[in-house]
């Protein structure tokens, strides 16, 4: 994980890389030329001694932000330089070959050309600004020059133009399998298991101290024991290191402390406190680029944690996003309607998933200089869920209580990895696990901070998305102080009507679900009682 910028278009100016400092801490290094500059921000986890970008590679300059799991490290002892040699065999095609996260810019210096991409599920940060025939690129929205405006390059997007013109994206990566054909075929759970250990031992791809978060759920527990076989066979990495982060009566510290207990792990659990919580609200909004509630709500937690796993010398992690999204792990899937539905829904979390649990678990933690590799989106992981498992094997045929439970074929497939009572534990969203406390502090926060009249006025205020509670209003007007950009609004995802992370389009699969007035995953619980 690094941080890149890209200005096209500006003569003389070289611009300051220190806004994604925190993203690369170890290096720096640029390339100017007339109106053109390419920085770099480099956090070093693969051959820290290769040195800092750009990459050169015949008349291409490159800078990249991302790890590429099948490049060949015997070239150039970087996983990077695989990307401009594709460049030119395939130009903007070039992502379909690589297999990894990314987000680069490549510049050739001969003809002037620019390709810009980003990853196929948008696990790296790319925004775009644009202003008087100027154009940016960064990891970041804050590096992006205040009279521009700015927004957010899609996930699978890619764009080949000249100096000079302003880019036009197009989308590279394949559309997700829309069942029109609704066959069902048993999946092959020992394939699933086996493309699942080739996904966490890809991204055990490094040469620095790492380790796993774990909550004790599903999703984290099934990276932990699989990473934990992986490392018993090796020699310089014999004992798993694994953190959590909760409150005093924080139900992930105690499950998170069972599993570690169980597989023997060397564990580490963070206890902090609502007060911690509260006071690092406006970190958080400038860290993760959102005004979303149950994005800021999760990234609180996840920021107090990556400063202490930076503490401790760790500067990469292993975590479970991805896995409620690909197998309908949140609690409002269990009253999904119909295998139609549970196909549409699924689509749309997977293509919002770059505004939400994407940005929080690659910004929370890269703002303290630790990368975050998620297994769970790996390619292959992801074609197999969203392209090859029947929708019936996400369905639950039961509500709440009955015997399948949401993520029931997850659960059935790892069950000979997993210990038990990780298999038979019930979803909890992270903002919740790591202590309710902690939504009840922030919500009173908020009930301080914006009075009445605020809210009587906020669909004047703010007319595009508006905030409907006090909480919402409060990160809003919070994002605002921080990003001054034009259109630096647009560039975040919020859905008012959210039920324990839904979509829109699912908030009306029940009745019940109008009684649940906020986006808390317990809310669904409370609303069926």
């Amino acid at each position: 994980m690094c941080g890149i910028l890209a200005l096209f278009g500006e003569s003389s100016k070289i611009p300051s890389l220190s806004p994604l400092h925190n993203r690369g801490p170890d290096e720096n290094g640029y390339f100017k030329s007339e109106n053109v500059f390419l920085g770099h921000t480099r956090l070093s986890i693969v051959n820290p001694e290769a040195g800092p970008q750009p990459i050169y590679w015949k008349d291409w300059v490159l800078i990249i932000n991302g790890e590429i799991y099948n490049a060949d490290l015997n070239i150039k002892g970087t996983d990077c330089f695989v990307v401009p040699p594709l460049l030119e065999q395939l130009d903007k095609n070039a992502p379909k070959q690589l297999d990894g996260i990314f987000s680069f810019v490549a510049y050739r210096t001969t003809d002037h050309k620019i390709v810009v991409a980003r990853d196929a599920i948008g696990v790296t940060p790319l925004y775009m600004g644009i202003t008087d025939g100027k154009v940016c690129f960064s990891s970041l929205l804050t590096a992006i020059p205040l009279e521009m405006s700015c927004s957010v390059v899609l996930p699978g997007y890619s764009s080949s133009f000249y100096l000079g013109d302003l880019p036009i994206f197009n989308r590279w990566k394949s559309s997700y399998n829309p069942w029109t054909d609704l066959t069902l075929t048993t999946p092959n759970s020992n394939q699933f298991v086996e493309t699942m250990f080739r996904a966490v031992e890809k991204r055990l791809m490094g040469d620095v101290p790492w380790g796993v978060l774990l909550s004790g759920g599903l999703d984290s527990t099934i990276v932990a024991c699989i990473a934990n076989l992986l490392t018993s066979k090796r020699p310089d990495y014999p004992k798993l290191h694994t953190f959590c982060i909760g409150l005093n009566d924080s139900p992930d510290v105690i499950w998170a402390n069972k599993v570690a207990k169980e597989l023997g792990c060397h564990h580490t659990s963070i206890e902090y406190s609502v007060e911690d919580a509260v006071r690092v609200v406006p970190d958080v909004i400038k860290a993760v680029e959102t005004y979303d509630v149950t994005t800021i709500r999760a990234s609180t937690p996840m920021w107090l944690l990556a400063k202490a796993i930076k503490n401790r010398g760790i500067k990469m992690v292993l975590s479970g996003e991805g896995s409620d999204e690909l197998f309908a792990g949140y609690l409002y899937n269990l009253y999904c309607p119909s295998e139609r539905h549970m196909v549409d829904e699924c689509i749309r979390k997977m293509d919002q998933l770059h505004s939400y649990d994407c940005a929080r678990a690659n910004k929370s933690m890269g703002d303290w200089g630790v990368e975050t590799r998620v297994p769970f989106l790996d390619k292959n992981v992801v074609d197999f869920a969203m392209n090859k498992l029947h929708p019936q094997f996400k369905l639950s045929k039961t509500h709440p209580g009955g015997e399948r439970p949401e993520k029931w074929w997850l659960r059935e497939t790892f069950r000979p990895y997993v210990p038990d009572f990780v298999v038979n534990r019930t979803k909890a969203q992270f903002s919740d696990a790591v202590g309710s406390r902690h939504i009840l502090a922030l919500r009173e926060a908020a009930q301080t901070a914006i009075t009445d009249e605020m809210m009587y006025k906020a669909k004047r205020r703010f007319p595009f998305q508006t905030p409907t509670t006090k909480e919402a209003y409060w990160y809003r007007h919070l994002f605002l102080s921080k990003f001054a950009q034009k259109d630096a609004e647009k560039t975040v995802l919020f859905t008012p009507d959210s039920i324990a992370c839904s979509t829109g389009d699912a908030s009306t699969w029940h009745e019940k679900f109008k009684k649940c007035l906020d986006p808390s995953g317990d809310a669904i619980q409370t609303a069926f009682t």
